[in-house]
């Protein structure tokens, strides 16, 4: 089945620990930066979005989300760069964590509701296959948590 996305925001509430705004450089375009990595990139606001961005503060409401997460209505959420959004955001569909290889790249993701690796990468799957599948540990959050410490220990970083 095809993710389908039901723009409840939740996938883009932590992502301000990844992606920062360096510079607005005009009303509607901004230089940003993803802290894993270092890279630089430019993005533009959606016109339809424009005013949506400027009066309203999603800090407020949700202080690690990305800064241009933003909502329509109480429970629908929309990304205000959306036409211009980094290939991260791109190629995102719902995980519950998310592996970055040691320069920042996407590498494996284990999706919402699962506990199924999705990965091309061959020594992820190894260690996976070693350390995780398997393990008998009930609570999801420690679930999250074990998954978390074996892939940092390997030099993966894991987002959730």
């Amino acid at each position: 089945m095809a993710f389908r996305c039901q723009q409840c925001g939740e996938c883009c509430s932590y992502m301000g620990e990844i992606i920062g705004i360096e510079e607005r450089i005009d009303p509607v375009r901004f230089r940003i930066r993803f802290s894993v990595t270092g890279e630089e990139r430019r993005v533009t606001l959606d016109p339809d979005k424009a005013d949506l961005f400027c009066t309203q503060d999603i800090m407020a409401i949700r202080p690690m989300a990305c800064p241009f997460l933003r909502f329509h209505k109480p429970h629908e959420a929309c990304c205000t760069v959306h036409g211009t959004r980094p290939d991260l955001c791109r190629q995102y569909d719902c995980f519950r964590v998310l592996i970055l290889d040691r320069e920042g790249v996407p590498c494996g993701k284990v999706p919402d509701r699962s506990r199924v690796l999705s990965t091309q990468d061959a020594g992820l799957h190894g260690i996976w296959r070693q350390e995780v599948a398997g393990v008998d540990i009930p609570s999801e959050s420690a679930w999250e948590a074990h998954v978390e410490e074996v892939f940092s220990r390997a030099g993966y970083r894991v987002v959730r």
